[in-house]
């Protein structure tokens, strides 16, 4: 005698790796009787109970989680067999798109390509989820946490993902993303709380010399930003050994100047700018960033003055040229400032 046992197909890019040790344990019940499944949408209708487990244990393990992610199963009573079938939770039906998705990206479009790797690359659920629910960035979580509570959610957000995944493909735990995570608060005029997240960063990577000098960088923006020029240079010349290289530290200051510039101050990155000058005073890039501050705020002599500077520095400084043009200054000058060397 044969039994109909009624199970959706889409069991869902998620389902069933602890479910799976379940309807294994009714084989013996059913070991001898032919499985049908209803309400198979994405999957062959003639698919085998094998292949059907077989890919729901790879889709759990994709995203860790269970069968109930996907499924609406009742808690705390046996589970009908209408109850795979039903499409009642919204994920079985988003897992149903990701499916189509990822079978036409392999189907259509990787193998449209005209040269292909032997065994080919293959887009998997785990290719983007990486063993977690959401395929997010650890930049994307960390920016969430700060809308939803700020500086000291956000670490305490950070601290237990790394205490659970370190290690695995979920997350990149090294020294960018809190880093990045820092660039945007700071962009948005949180500047505070983005040099904390980079002092945090410092503490996570203790042996990133990347971490060490975002965190000086970050500490003397903020002292620009906070308390003026001179607070600015003097806590620049605190940090300064942890900049590196004098080419790492021209590229530092001009980068401090023009996130200055970034967030409306202009006095402060003017500042930057002129201490990156004195700092550098054989560098035609860094008179030439001196120049598009002064422009920007309307003082034509002194952006005069820095244009031509960086062109006696550089001769093929050529957006100080054309920065020179549009002032209208002659080409008698322009040609006298290049040949000064």
């Amino acid at each position: 005698m044969h039994r109909v046992v009624r199970m959706s197909a889409v069991v869902l890019a998620l389902a069933c790796a602890p479910a799976v040790s379940g309807l294994l344990a009714i084989r013996p019940v059913l070991a001898q009787e032919q499985e049908k499944f209803t309400n198979l949408k994405v999957f062959p209708k003639d698919i085998s109970p094998q292949e059907l487990r077989s890919t729901m244990s790879t889709f759990t393990r994709a995203l860790g989680v269970r069968c109930n992610f996907c499924h609406a199963l009742p808690e705390g009573r046996p589970i009908k067999h209408d109850d795979w079938a039903s499409d009642d939770k919204p994920e079985k039906l988003k897992a149903r798109a990701m499916m189509e998705m990822t079978r036409d990206l392999n189907d259509k479009y990787l193998a449209a390509l005209e040269h292909r790797s032997d065994p080919p690359v293959r887009i998997q659920c785990f290719t983007c989820h990486r063993g977690v629910k959401e395929p997010r960035t650890l930049q994307d979580v960390m920016k969430q946490a700060y809308t939803q509570g700020g500086l000291d959610t956000t670490r305490a957000r950070y601290a237990r993902l790394r205490d659970r995944y370190y290690g695995r493909a979920a997350y990149d735990f090294g020294d960018v993303p809190l880093a990045d995570v820092a660039a945007s608060l700071a962009d948005s005029g949180r500047v505070k709380d983005g040099v904390g997240l980079l002092a945090f960063n410092v503490e996570m990577n203790p042996q990133s010399a990347f971490a060490q000098r975002q965190y000086a960088a970050g500490s003397v923006v903020l002292a620009y930003t906070e308390q003026g020029g001179d607070s600015g240079a003097a806590v620049y010349q605190r940090v300064k050994a942890q900049f590196g290289q004098p080419r790492e530290t021209e590229g530092l200051l001009d980068g401090i100047g023009h996130r200055l510039l970034k967030g409306d101050k202009t006095e402060a990155a003017i500042a930057a700018f002129k201490l990156n000058t004195t700092e550098h005073p054989t560098s035609g890039d860094a008179f030439e960033s001196l120049g598009e501050v002064y422009l920007k705020r309307g003082d034509k002599k002194l952006a005069i003055e820095s244009y031509l500077k960086a062109v006696e520095l550089d001769s093929t400084n050529s957006n100080a040229v054309q920065q020179l043009e549009t002032l209208k200054v002659s080409k008698k000058k322009i040609a006298s400032a290049r040949q000064h060397r």
